[in-house]
């Protein structure tokens, strides 16, 4: 190993937590201590300054040293000096063994101290065999509750100095003991003396720690530029990650103001939430490194936090910054051009201008999430950042843009206004993935966001949320394991569709200013949901939207406080011309549903041909009746209009049949918007699926699609259709399901066509992609010869890594049809090609097709490579090589059986709090549907239940979901292949 100074060498004795033995000091030792401190008075005088002035945190004596975490157990040498006192003559550092009791139950912070403010200087070493840092970090608290012990966060750091001084006097305090409590992450200072309520203290803490590989707290991250590889040193905190950095009250409600100091070297550049201040300043005994300083930040949530040291460069659109590798940044342009649209509309959206003095934006290489929000310094994956002309695709186009609009929003959602504990997450994340969609919007009007909406949110939150296994959207959370388990469709996306069934039944404009008033009342403070309904009550009341005895919380908390949604079922009374309304929980699996079904406040929306739209509500009650529906006994009637309730929607037979026969006519399924076509599609299959409903009527439903040609309809048909792919791909009657799809799918697919215009609308793109890509999967000859030769031409050319002809939009169906029927030649080609690209875009749509080969054994490798250190697969990107292989049929079992096999390895290279183990989980059993598959997968869970950690609510979501996969097999296989052995599109 080298290391550019001596002290940056780990060359201390410490006393480490676990089963260590005591380190005590004797009681002569501790009155030569006490002499030795009167004899150095004029160097305790300069400490004392030091501390007053909470400079150089270096010159402090050294304390207890303790070694935190066992990871970082060691036996190394110190001198041990503790400052002067006349209550204690000994210093012991404990284990959590001794005198340390953990409720793991509660892992929340107590608040007899409270953190003010934050002096935080580090010193990375991104060096290859040191990738460590060192860190002092001068704590101001405020005491609430006189106390003899200061408790905060740390973990994976080795701790060698704590000292505790008073403010005003400038008093040192004897520390008894320094004990870490792991299950918590406790770093707890044990006092002599006590600190007393009211008055304010200096805590410093020199530390040490590693730069990591595994993408959480401060870690490392490289690339290669001409060859040559390049180290980077970057953040991921959320959501309990800042106490591997620094020791701090790692808690979203505990705010404070940072300020940052960064050591770099000199062809480097250190950015942080907060512009930089003054000049950069040499680093004493580092000849090649400098001091960045930055501004003192607002009071911010520690798991916003954010600095990267790299060799990056930027381009700049005002106080807009986005940064990129020196040989990506050209790849910049669409983010800085959108990035300040964006934030100018929420500044508008939300009546408060953005509170920070500048804007960065990075793309880093190694990510482990798509984007973090850090309060001024956002971080991506280059994918979700950077755009290549030519190269990415129309798609990503879209997704840079709704990525860009969700971290914005976050600004106000989430940094300016903080949830109080992450049971309240929804709060960030489902303000975020709504508000998203208007931003987005704001910049692309024509991709018809709002309509996009329905399938990529709302249906998405459905397919969880139909599991028994679900969870409220506000729900307890303890430990990390439970709080990073929560990151999930449930929190984002029916957050988001519960925020947009709200926003309708109260209208955009109480919305916003309910929203503006929210905001304004919890600046740089922290809030609960209670907060957020308690000022949109105000709002509506005195708007006259909402009756007075009625509030948002009554409403609300049957949606966030309860699991599920319910399925609306109306049954029309013809002769009497009105309609009953039934409410209960859906279930994947019907025959699970409880008699004591829970209710829920249901906004009705409702009309019939040419009838204006009228709205009641079901107030958590079971059925409800609307009288005088003005319809004839041949009229169809509709529910739920334009999809705005977080809820499925069944009729009675006669009602579909009106509605089937609407859909069924010449354009007749122009009467109904595009989201309603998408719900009676996306209902009437899940409702089948589910068991609410006979599959002859759900099937009928999507014979009129033969005549769709908008996008969102589509979508949500080929999703449902898909579902029957997957349960029927491995039996003997698949051709039976082939044929049907294709005769849905022919014409659309001569009109579109696998060559694309030049002035083709982005919507029409998204159409041609989603036929052809499943007409070539399906083997249909035209489609697969189309893709073969345009992968031929360019493996052919002279330079495939510059000249690719295939279009940016296609490539994906043209990859993955070409190594599908090709062999190994196909497939290293292609994996040379990933290799060489520069795009990020283009590494993930070839790392996707690299999964559809044939090849047994190529596909067994491609998994070894995805779990290999230097493979060339990146860390982030390992879940995405599962994911290509299992969603081919031949690589499902191979997957999953390598998920058992190397079970430790995988936990060992991800980590075990990883989300892409919990990924990596759900694409290798979510399509289980035999009994044999998901009785392999408990056995295999019972086994290693306490290994799963943020995989474990994924797992059993995945035998529930492969329960409802086998049960459906049986109930309904034999009457589907019956309906398409003799249906007549």
């Amino acid at each position: 190993m080298t290391h550019t100074r001596e002290d940056a060498i780990m060359e201390t004795t410490v006393t480490t937590f676990g089963k260590q033995k005591f380190v005590t000091i004797s009681k002569p030792l501790a009155l030569f201590l006490c002499l030795l401190f009167v004899g150095c008075i004029v160097g305790t005088a300069l400490l004392v300054y030091h501390l007053s002035s909470c400079q150089e945190l270096s010159k402090v004596e050294e304390s207890t040293l303790v070694v935190y975490n066992k990871k970082y157990a060691e036996t190394v040498t110190t001198t041990t000096e503790i400052p002067p006192s006349s209550e204690s003559e000994e210093v012991v550092t404990t284990t959590e063994e001794n005198n340390v009791k953990s409720e793991v139950e509660d892992v929340r912070l107590p608040r007899h101290v409270l953190p003010h403010s934050y002096d935080i200087k580090l010193v990375p070493f991104i060096v290859e065999g040191n990738f460590t840092f060192h860190g002092e970090v001068m704590i101001v608290v405020n005491v609430t509750v006189t106390s003899d012990n200061i408790t905060l966060h740390a973990d994976d750091l080795i701790i060698d100095n704590v000292l505790v001084c008073e403010h005003l006097t400038n008093k040192f305090l004897s520390i008894r003991q320094v004990a870490n409590e792991t299950k918590r992450q406790f770093l707890i200072i044990y006092l002599n003396e006590p600190v007393e309520a009211g008055l304010q203290y200096y805590v410093s803490i020199k530390f040490k720690g590693v730069l990591n590989d595994l993408l959480q707290g401060f870690y490392r991250s490289s690339y290669k530029d001409n060859g040559k590889v390049r180290w980077i040193a970057a953040t991921q905190f959320q959501a309990t990650d800042a106490r591997k950095a620094f020791p701090c009250f790692d808690e979203p409600a505990l705010k404070a103001r940072f300020q940052i100091s960064l050591a770099r070297p000199k062809n480097m550049t250190a950015i942080s939430n907060m512009p930089q201040i003054g000049t950069p300043e040499p680093v004493d005994g580092l000849p090649d490194y400098v001091w960045d300083h930055f501004q003192q930040s607002l009071p911010m949530s520690t798991y916003l936090i954010a600095f990267v040291i790299s060799d990056f460069e930027c381009l700049k659109n005002g106080t807009f910054s986005v940064w990129a590798r020196r040989s990506a940044v050209s790849q910049t342009k669409y983010s800085l051009q959108i990035g300040p649209q964006i934030l100018e509309f929420y500044e508008n959206f939300f009546g408060i201008k953005y509170p920070l003095p500048k804007v960065d934006m990075i793309g880093l290489p190694d990510f482990s999430a798509g984007a973090m929000e850090n309060w001024g310094l956002i971080t991506y994956r280059e994918s979700v950042l950077l755009y290549e002309e030519k190269v990415s695709s129309k798609g990503s186009l879209q997704r840079i843009a709704h990525v860009i609009a969700h971290e914005l929003a976050h600004q106000w959602f989430g940094n300016l206004v903080t949830p109080v504990w992450w049971s309240d997450l929804w709060l960030n994340e489902g303000f975020a993935t709504y508000v998203e969609c208007l931003g987005a919007n704001s910049v692309n009007p024509h991709l018809k966001e709002l309509d996009q909406f329905v399938i990529n949110d709302l249906h998405g939150a459905f397919m969880l949320d139909a599991l028994k296994s679900s969870h409220q959207i506000s729900i307890k959370v303890n430990n990390p394991d439970e709080i990073n388990d929560i990151f999930d469709r449930i929190s984002y996306s029916k957050g988001a569709a519960i925020l947009r069934m709200m926003q309708h039944f109260l209208s955009m404009e109480v919305f916003r200013k309910g929203l503006n008033r929210y905001l304004q009342s919890r600046m740089y403070n922290n809030a609960e949901q209670d907060d957020l309904w308690n000022t949109l009550t105000q709002q509506s009341h005195e708007d006259k939207v909402l009756d007075s005895a009625i509030t948002i919380k009554e409403i609300m908390d049957t949606w966030t406080l309860q699991t599920g949604f319910p399925v609306v079922t109306a049954f029309r009374n013809y002769e009497l011309d009105s309609v009953t309304l039934s409410q209960e929980r859906f279930l994947v699996n019907s025959f699970n549903n409880s008699a004591n079904s829970v209710w829920w406040w249901i906004p009705i929306t409702y009309t019939g041909p040419g009838k204006a739209v009228k709205s009641t509500w079901m107030r958590m009650e079971p059925t409800i009746i609307i009288n005088n529906l003005d319809l004839s006994d041949e009229e169809w009637f509709l529910v739920n209009v334009n999809q705005t309730g977080y809820y499925r929607v069944n009729y009675d037979q006669r009602n579909w049949n009106l509605i089937t026969s609407q859909l069924l006519k010449r354009n007749g399924h122009l009467v109904f918007d595009p989201k309603n076509r998408a719900q009676l599609l996306d209902d009437a299959m899940n409702l089948a699926s589910a068991g609410y409903l006979d599959y002859d009527i759900a099937l009928n439903v999507t014979r009129y699609l033969k005549q769709e040609r908008e996008f969102v309809p589509w979508k949500a048909a080929l999703i449902s259709l898909d579902y029957l792919y997957e349960m029927f791909v491995r039996t003997a009657h698949f051709h039976r399901y082939k044929n049907y799809l294709l005769a849905l799918l022919q014409d659309f697919y001569k009109e579109i066509g696998f060559t694309e215009g030049e002035n083709d609308p982005q919507l029409l793109v998204y159409n041609r992609f989603e036929i052809n890509s499943r007409v070539c999967k399906l083997g249909v000859r035209d489609c697969v010869v189309n893709a073969v030769r345009e992968f031929q031409t360019w493996k052919n050319s002279p330079d495939p890594d510059k000249r690719n002809l295939i279009s940016e939009n296609l490539r994906e169906i043209v990859y993955c049809t070409a190594i599908s029927v090709g062999g190994q030649e196909e497939w290293d080609f292609a994996w040379q090609r990933y290799l060489n690209a520069n795009v990020e875009n283009e590494k993930e749509i070839l790392l996707m097709a690299l999964g559809c080969s044939k090849e047994i054994w190529i596909l067994s490798r491609y998994l070894e490579w995805a779990i290999t250190e230097n493979s060339g697969i990146r860390k982030h990107d390992s879940a995405r090589v599962f994911a290509a292989v299992t969603s081919n049929s031949i690589g499902q079992q191979l997957a999953y059986r390598f998920l058992k096999t190397h079970w430790n390895r995988l936990r060992s290279y991800l980590g075990a709090s990883s989300m892409s183990l919990s990924s990596i989980v759900r694409s290798c059993t979510i399509r289980f549907n035999t009994q044999l598959e998901v009785d392999d997968f408990k056995m295999f869970l019972k086994m290693k239940e306490n290994e799963f950690g943020i995989a474990l609510r994924t797992a059993r979501q995945s035998i529930e979901q492969g329960e409802a996969n086998v049960h459906w097999m049986e109930r309904n296989s034999e009457r589907i292949i019956k309906w398409l052995s003799t249906v007549n599109v």
